[in-house]
């Protein structure tokens, strides 16, 4: 008898405990997508959807595999020449160079930021910012790191004007000269 006894309370304490956990489960889920719908919400008002929206008259940055021909544009910088530090045999070098800025014009900023103006304007601030980046190499190691030093000019040159409208930034000539 008290076995049986116990096999009632063992049964009853599991139909207990499966009806427990579906109303958790329920209430788990009903609370999950609660969220889901208010995250949605506010991914929307800003244009943040995955894989979308970005890059667009939001302002936000778009990959640089993303953004076409048509949606380019260019701003040359020609005719820098940049003091390279001393090898370690002393020896003093320049780099010759020219920059080409590459502009997302679907960005809301090119509108403000990116016109032959805007640039015209802050043309020795992104001399200065390639000056600042370029002059850490020397004529040894500054072929061997052309990908790198355009990679900083360009984060710096973003960090600048405050927005990614700027997407690309390479040299379109490049020439270290011995002194």
């Amino acid at each position: 008898m008290k076995r049986n006894m116990l096999a009632i309370i063992i049964l009853a304490l599991l139909v207990i405990n499966t009806v427990l956990t579906g109303i958790v489960m329920l209430s788990v889920m009903q609370t999950n997508q609660k969220t889901a719908t208010v995250i949605a919400d506010i991914a929307s008002a800003l244009e943040l959807e995955a894989g979308g929206g970005a890059g667009t008259s939001s302002g936000f940055a778009r990959q640089a595999s993303d953004i076409t021909a048509a949606e380019t544009a260019n701003f040359e910088i020609t005719d820098i020449q940049i003091s390279l530090a001393k090898t370690e045999s002393g020896q003093a070098a320049i780099l010759q160079c020219s920059l080409n800025i590459s502009m997302d014009t679907v960005n809301s900023d090119y509108s403000t930021l990116g016109s032959s103006e805007s640039l015209a304007g802050a043309t020795s601030k992104i001399k200065s910012i390639a000056n600042e980046v370029v002059s850490q190499y020397n004529y040894d190691n500054i072929s061997d790191n052309q990908a790198a030093i355009e990679r900083e000019i360009l984060d710096k040159v973003q960090d600048y004007f405050g927005s990614a409208f700027i997407y690309d930034i390479s040299f379109s000539s490049f020439l270290p000269v011995k002194m």
